[in-house]
């Protein structure tokens, strides 16, 4: 089970387009504590840019990206709307990182309509509005998302998938704290 970092601001001073070297910087310079996990995924986007942004897959063993994919999270809202904001940002649900499930389910909700790669917690306050039933999915119907992570084209989301796949489940239990 990878370990979920959320970055909902784009990063103060961009380095480069080139995802390795985002997310070389993300993880630098936010001290993620990588040698405990061997894979992690990083959402970076800006809320200000309608939750638009990358979701980068960083095999920490290898020290290489294992891929980077266009992705949305929600229509342009506050972190603290439900069915509208992006997903909430560790800060904001005083975290210290979301955990996604490599098993997928299967849904049939036609903005998701295929695997669902579940993220807990399952339920997280915002500012005493509760939100949660988070995940990554392709983004289906219409463009955005009620707050998950929507993989934008159905290219990217093959190769996510592919990833997801070789990705063993965790079996060390973590504090979410």
């Amino acid at each position: 089970m990878p370990i979920l970092f959320l970055f909902q601001e784009a990063l103060p001073n961009p380095v480069s387009i080139n995802p390795q070297e985002q997310a070389r910087t993300v993880v630098y310079t936010s001290k993620i504590p990588y040698t405990k996990h061997p894979k992690i995924l990083v959402f970076i986007a800006d809320k200000n840019n309608r939750g638009k942004g990358k979701l980068i897959a960083v095999n920490t063993k290898e020290g290489i990206i294992d891929g980077a994919w266009n992705a949305v999270s929600g229509v342009g809202g506050r972190e603290d709307q439900p069915m509208r904001g992006p997903i909430p940002s560790m800060v904001r649900v005083n975290t210290t990182r979301y955990m996604v499930d490599v098993r997928p389910l299967t849904l049939s909700n036609p903005g998701i309509k295929g695997k669902f790669y579940k993220i807990n917690p399952h339920l997280v306050d915002v500012g005493g509005v509760t939100r949660g039933d988070f995940g990554i999915h392709a983004d289906r119907n219409v463009p955005g998302t009620a707050g998950c992570i929507g993989i934008e084209s159905e290219k990217d989301w093959k190769g996510f998938k592919g990833i997801m796949d070789k990705t063993p489940p965790l079996t060390a239990g973590f504090n979410n704290k």
